[in-house]
């Protein structure tokens, strides 16, 4: 019974020797041009020759130190490849570093190696960014273009124009732009601005090594606004005058060329009713005699002021002639 088990072992070995043989395996190889920045690279590999059997794992493995193995690094996909051309991303590499990879297949317990590539990591690299010119305006809104000359050694993430008082930074107001650009111009819309103040913007750029700043641009805003003015109380009233007193609180964005009070017997005067007209004002308070009124007669009265942008009034206050 025992020559027999050993006859049987015999019989079982020769035949799966002989599977062994019949077995062909998958042949690999990594293609030339991979792409590698300062933290990742992608790289493309090539089953030149599937083999016979089904695979159970395939992908790329890589180390520092050369013929890298299943046991270093790895990207792996389960299953019989679907095409014979596969790319595979290494992430988390060290900038500057000089790494060995070789794609892998397995089939049982043996595992197929491609012929092995070295590759360098590129250094640390931000991206290149340019500022731009101011190219619109409109009430507390700048229009200005930007460039980005170059990406870096990753991918850009998020750009835009970043402004403030002094030199600005991400931390402090900023437009952010997140669509895909490695290289070319890009437009920012600046919102929420003061009129007449000076500001002082940079285009930036983020990328996983960090941020990078454009070309400090200054521009001072243009003023639009009119004057302020209030209309205080009315002094001296009497059947045919009285004194009516304002302030001019802001001159606005330009000189006032003209100020003073209108009145009518109708709500809401202005300058096409009469008027006083003071030439070249400034803040302050300032005094109009109101003459040639009629007696026992209600008058309505505003304080006005006028520069380039416009003409503003204060409050309306109204009196009765005695």
């Amino acid at each position: 019974m025992l020559r027999y088990s050993w006859l049987i072992l015999l019989i079982f070995i020769m035949g799966a020797c002989k599977l062994e043989d019949q077995l062909v395996y998958p042949e690999l190889t990594i293609r030339p041009n991979w792409v590698v920045t300062d933290y990742d690279a992608t790289i493309t590999s090539e089953f030149v020759s599937l083999g016979n059997a089904s695979i159970n794992v395939y992908g790329i493995c890589w180390n520092k130190t050369g013929d890298p193995t299943t046991r270093d690094s790895l990207v792996s996909y389960s299953g019989q490849p679907p095409i014979e051309v596969f790319s595979s991303s290494l992430s988390d590499l060290s900038p500057a570093t000089t790494y060995y990879a070789r794609a892998f297949s397995r089939i049982g317990l043996k595992t197929s190696y491609s012929n092995q590539i070295t590759f360098k990591t590129l250094p640390i690299q931000l991206p290149s960014v340019s500022t731009g010119n101011v190219t619109d305006e409109a009430i507390g809104t700048l229009s200005i273009q930007g460039t980005i000359n170059t990406q870096g050694a990753s991918a850009i993430t998020e750009y835009g124009h970043c402004w403030g008082i002094s030199t600005p930074t991400i931390n402090n107001q900023r437009t952010i732009l997140t669509s895909t650009l490695s290289q070319g111009n890009f437009t920012s819309q600046l919102r929420g601005l003061n009129n007449n103040t000076k500001y002082v913007i940079r285009a930036y750029a983020k990328n996983a090594t960090g941020v990078s700043y454009g070309n400090e641009l200054t521009y001072i805003t243009s003023c639009k606004s009119a004057p302020t003015v209030v209309s205080n109380n009315i002094d001296n009233i009497s059947a045919q005058s009285a004194i009516a007193n304002g302030t001019i609180s802001s001159i606005g964005c330009s000189e006032v060329t003209e100020y003073g009070h209108c009145w009518s017997t109708t709500p809401n005067p202005t300058t096409a009713n009469q008027r006083t007209i003071f030439k070249q004002g400034s803040a302050g308070a300032f005094s109009s005699a109101l003459s040639g009124l009629n007696s026992k007669t209600a008058y309505y009265v505003r304080a006005y002021a006028i520069n380039s942008q416009g003409t503003s009034y204060g409050n309306q206050v109204s009196i009765i002639t005695l």
